[in-house]
């Protein structure tokens, strides 16, 4: 069973993701609803290959995630920089509010893992999102 791409209980957005100051292309960004295709808890996937040369599948550390202009960026222990431009995503951490919180590699790509506070923000983006 595949663990990347669509799925009941992943809502799509249309995000432009950044490694680094790099582009990537293809690139999938869901809010992952807890209770499907296997989430225990609601997340934000980041779907692409590259993204595991920062974070190896089934690997976790805590990363700092702040709120940039139009989306937010995760900053990780080594200083890697991963940036979701997608303005919904201001709702989970406006431009400058910060956060420390999980992140995790897994095939094909990196989830992060809120805290309540903004696990509670995305969940209600999911709630109004068609």
């Amino acid at each position: 069973m595949s663990m990347t791409g669509p799925a009941e209980g992943k809502l799509a957005l249309d995000a432009k993701v950044y490694l680094r100051s790099e582009e990537l292309a293809d690139v999938n960004v869901y809010i992952h609803l807890k209770g499907y295709s296997r989430a225990t808890v609601t997340h934000l996937d980041i779907e692409h290959p590259k993204l595991n040369s920062i974070i190896p599948p089934k690997a976790k550390t805590f990363a700092r995630i702040e709120g940039i202009e139009n989306g937010i960026q995760i900053i990780t222990e080594k200083s890697d920089e991963v940036k979701i431009i997608h303005p919904l995503l201001n709702r989970v951490l406006q431009d400058g509010e910060k956060t420390r919180t999980l992140v995790g590699g897994k095939l094909g790509g990196i989830f992060i893992g809120f805290r309540k506070r903004e696990l509670s923000k995305l969940e209600d983006i999911a709630d109004h999102t068609p």
